[in-house]
């Protein structure tokens, strides 16, 4: 199932990557960046827009370089305050994306490489009815992966009512399992060795 039009996207790839070191939007594996890696898989899976939440106008350049050549309809935001949080960056960039609110926000971890695409159609297929969040587990929640029925759905959350995956949660969501093995993030420079 191709996602086609129906579907926009927001890569978080502005975090600081203190455990692993380095910025892990542009850190390689088998000599392509992840954030590459990640934006690719968006594209193939039929995302009609993508928009990539940088820390700053050095991680943004840091991030083109290391796009190799992809292109679609791809832009970068800017977080306001760079580092400031995970979630004052997820509702900022919602906030300023201009997204179709009438169609589903994709959300995307840029450190998760070994997830395959058919989580997308399996996310859609589970956003039925007045469902407005499905969220991918294994043995714990991926808030990160999630897919929003509107965009508008993440303006509610906020940095002073506990994780996403909690708030998440509390919305009217569904839980879609997910191998582990897929699911797994890069945070440390062990992880590398997978």
């Amino acid at each position: 199932m191709n996602c086609g039009d129906s579907v926009q996207a927001m890569v978080l790839a502005g975090g600081r990557s203190t455990r692993m070191g380095r910025d892990k939007s542009i850190l390689t594996i088998n000599g392509r960046a992840l954030l590459a890696i990640t934006i690719e898989r968006l594209l193939l899976a039929g995302h009609s827009r993508i928009v990539i939440l940088a820390a700053d106008e050095q991680q943004k350049n840091s991030q083109k370089d290391a796009m190799d050549g992809i292109s679609g309809n791809i832009e970068w935001l800017l977080d306001p305050i760079p580092h400031q949080g995970l979630i004052e960056a997820l509702v900022s960039g919602v906030r300023r994306s201009n997204f179709d609110q009438t169609l589903p926000l994709q959300l995307s971890a840029v450190d998760s490489p070994w997830l395959d695409l058919s989580i997308y159609p399996a996310l859609e297929k589970a956003l039925h009815g007045d469902t407005e969040v499905a969220i991918p587990a294994d043995h714990r929640l991926h808030p990160l992966h999630s897919l929003v029925r509107f965009p508008s759905v993440l303006e509610g959350v906020n940095p002073d009512d506990g994780p996403l995956r909690d708030q998440l949660k509390r919305l009217n969501s569904v839980i879609v399992p997910w191998p582990e093995s897929e699911l797994t993030n890069l945070n440390a420079p062990s992880d590398l060795e997978r």
